[in-house]
């Protein structure tokens, strides 16, 4: 199993590069990365070392390297100040993940390609569009919601993060749709009033401004971290399991040309199943307004490309 990670010298790379190395996913890391060149270099070396008795093979390496790959992870992102939302990213993304596809679609055309870059759900479409991948091996990370609805479900409950389920819907990002009517507690379904509703609907979408408030130059790199190695493992142990991924979308739940978050069916073939759940009144109306908060980002994304090949 061979997986190139694009941004490995970053917050989000680099962590996943570690992580998933010393879970013993791979057989071949390739660490690609951009402007901090000499990082690249130590962080490789310094992985090459760590799992040094598990016989993998960890390098930096270009573009070229990625021949050959499983699974390729875009975690690379343009410099960016202290945010407010996700979606002032997008700009100076898009053209990025556009070269990227480009990449990938030339030196592993066949590989799994995750998307791990901010604002998601559009680049994950641009993504799509750019190197007109095949939608089921192509999977935008959008866990963390769900990671830290399920954490915010257990304070409410009293309970154990381990013993609660949970699901996010929609944007990675502010109009996300907490689905209630999932969230369970030792198996059993529990119900929330409604201050706890917009308590929570107030609480887990804000985790990103409390991160910009420290201005600490960093995100939830750890967080991605886990949650990467979910899905590839997925993958590679053909698991059969059902992940909150960001999919590009073709009739499911009424949509089409755009990406968002969903649970799916992860597995060997990558994409197996799309889930489309009964959603409750309220979530229904959450639904309609995460896809109008998503549509125009799409439209930037399809003008840009278009521009972009004219």
């Amino acid at each position: 199993m061979k997986i190139s990670i694009i941004g490995a010298a970053g917050s989000v790379g680099a962590p996943a590069a570690f992580y998933l190395a010393a879970k013993g996913l791979a057989d071949e890391v390739v660490m690609i990365g951009g402007r901090k060149q000499n990082v690249l270099k130590q962080h490789a070396m310094d992985l090459s070392t760590a799992v040094s008795a598990m016989d993998m093979v960890i390098r930096a390496g270009d573009y070229s390297d990625m021949g050959g790959s499983d699974i390729v992870i875009n975690a690379a992102g343009a410099p960016q100040g202290v945010i407010a939302d996700r979606m002032e990213m997008l700009p100076k993304n898009i053209s990025l993940c556009e070269g990227i596809a480009t990449q990938v679609k030339q030196y592993c055309p066949d590989a799994f390609f995750i998307t791990a870059t901010n604002p998601v759900d559009p680049l994950n479409y641009a993504t799509f569009l750019a190197g007109d991948f095949d939608r089921h091996k192509l999977i935008g990370y959008s866990i963390n919601d769900t990671f830290r609805f399920k954490e915010m479900i257990a304070k409410a409950k009293h309970a154990r993060v381990s013993q609660v389920d949970g699901l996010v819907l929609g944007e990675h990002g502010s109009s996300q749709v907490l689905l209630f009517s999932t969230a369970r507690v030792h198996g059993q379904n529990v119900s929330f009033t409604e201050e706890q509703k917009q308590s929570l609907r107030a609480g887990v979408p804000n985790i990103l401004k409390g991160y910009e408030e420290l201005k600490a130059g960093r995100t939830a790199g750890w967080t991605c971290a886990i949650g990467l190695e979910i899905i590839v493992r997925a993958i590679v142990e053909d698991q059969q399991c059902v992940i909150p991924c960001s999919v590009v979308l073709d009739g499911e739940y009424g949509l089409r040309n755009m990406s968002m978050s969903v649970p799916v069916v992860l597995g060997r073939e990558g994409i197996v199943d799309i889930i489309e759940l009964d959603l409750a009144d309220d979530e229904m109306a959450g639904l309609e307004k995460t896809v109008a908060t998503l549509r125009p980002a799409m439209s930037i994304v399809e003008t840009s490309l278009s521009s972009a090949n004219q």
